[in-house]
């Protein structure tokens, strides 16, 4: 029989995307460097269209168990939740050039972490504000936003060195 406490350990750990929240030095930006590959492999699997579904789909679950997680951990923004990390990174990922050449997709991909990250970590803006909404809500709203700054940033940048936008070739 399983136990329920069992299942919301492993619940939990679904929100570190474990062991890679458990990583030592920044696990939050090597969480992000991770979703790069797997954002990018998604990308070209599923298309944009169910890529922004599937990003949909993995915020409510990333809502979910990271709320399980302050819950049973009883920590109110774990440094091992990386969840968050992932969902940003991949919204950022949006913003990527559809370009025919390997050095504009990598520089692309490298500007989408780099955004991500900086304003993750900075918490510009209304960023801040979202971080401090209670439980999974507020581990996720903060990265989800610094998602959609990064995103737009890009965006701006690339249609800046008019580069087509992956997102507007669908």
């Amino acid at each position: 029989m399983i136990k329920k406490g069992n299942v919301l350990i492993f619940l939990a750990r679904l929100a570190e995307v474990y062991p890679i929240g458990h990583v030592k030095k920044a696990p939050g930006t090597f969480a992000s460097f991770i979703s790069l590959f797997i954002g990018y492999y998604l990308i070209n699997l599923l298309g944009i269209f169910n890529f922004i579904i599937f990003i949909i789909i993995f915020s409510i679950i990333g809502f979910i168990i990271s709320e399980i997680h302050v819950r049973v951990f009883k920590q109110k923004d774990p440094k091992e939740v990386v969840i968050d990390e992932f969902t940003g990174q991949f919204i950022a990922l949006l913003a990527i050039t559809s370009s025919n050449n390997t050095n504009d997709i990598i520089l692309s991909i490298l500007l989408s972490f780099l955004l991500f990250r900086f304003f993750d970590i900075t918490k510009l803006g209304p960023i801040k504000k979202f971080e401090k909404l209670p439980g999974g809500i507020g581990i996720m709203a903060d990265d989800i936003v610094a998602g959609i700054c990064a995103f737009l940033v890009q965006c701006g940048i690339m249609t800046a060195f008019n580069q087509q936008l992956l997102i507007k070739v669908y």
